[in-house]
């Protein structure tokens, strides 16, 4: 998308971080700005924060892990602006500290359940909504460096949600060529919001104790989400698919593809022996 004015951007996970502030910067090039999250207070304090700037606004409490209620935001959507052009799927949630041998189903369930299937759902149902107005549209799919890099922080359950949502980001863009719509995915590493602490409240006592209840020093240090979303709104205007926000995570995807290369270097020394 190169022209955001007088169009209509739908964001999940809205009410604070980078889904908000995304929806304000959305909200500053000219759009119409529909907040969903399943926060209802901290959405409607954001609402009006979005508002504050001009732009026409609304929240929608959202469950995305809830096939429901995902499409009763989508008719609320259409009802308020008439169509949708841009769709962000920035809900997720996170849980750091257990090993994966460790992790129950009810953890997969609830994690995945907003990470990865809340995406699903929502392109599901918004996509059709974009394609009938003929009028093109992006989608922005909130991953994270964690997608492509997984360290000893022991946050597996989300890097294999993050992993997930890029697989998923790229084959959606193969299926969307040549449509007028196009596909991008964020890929942001520490920044500075409250997703440990909205974390904990969603889930309560699911999964035990995390190991860091509120948001630890190393990411309370991160980048603010306002410059988040401010690479992202450079990375839609130059066409980009993968939308990096931290300079220093190339060196991590640099050490992970040279690990790869170093395989199939060994596998070409050492061929098969034969039959």
């Amino acid at each position: 998308m190169q022209d955001f004015r007088g169009r209509v951007a739908v964001v999940t996970g809205a009410a604070s971080g980078i889904g908000l502030a995304c929806a304000r910067m959305f909200a500053q090039q000219g759009m119409s700005v529909a907040l969903l999250d399943v926060r209802a207070d901290a959405l409607s304090a954001a609402t009006k924060s979005v508002s504050g700037l001009g732009a026409r606004s609304v929240g929608i409490v959202t469950n995305v892990a809830d096939p429901k209620s995902v499409d009763a935001a989508a008719e609320a959507v259409v009802a308020q602006f008439g169509k949708v052009h841009l769709l962000m799927n920035n809900a997720a949630v996170f849980i750091r500290g257990a090993e994966i041998a460790s992790v129950g189903d009810e953890v997969w369930d609830w994690l995945l359940g907003v990470n990865l299937y809340g995406a699903i759902r929502c392109i599901r149902t918004f996509l059709p909504r974009m394609r009938a107005h003929g009028e093109g549209g992006h989608i922005v799919n909130t991953a994270s460096i964690s997608g492509f890099v997984v360290g000893d922080r022991k946050n597996g359950v989300y890097a294999t949600s993050k992993f997930a949502l890029v697989a998923l980001s790229e084959a959606l863009a193969h299926d969307l060529t040549g449509s007028g719509i196009g596909v991008s995915v964020i890929l942001p590493a520490a920044v500075a919001t409250p997703l440990y602490e909205t974390s904990a409240e969603l889930r309560g006592e699911l999964g035990g104790p995390n190991l860091f209840p509120t948001t630890p020093p190393d990411t309370a240090a991160g980048m603010s989400p306002d410059e988040v979303a401010e690479r992202l709104l450079r990375g839609l205007r130059a066409g980009s698919f993968y939308i990096p926000t931290h300079a220093a995570t190339r060196a991590m995807l640099e050490a992970r593809h040279r690990a790869l290369m170093t395989a199939y270097d060994a596998l070409a020394a050492e061929p098969l022996p034969k039959p």
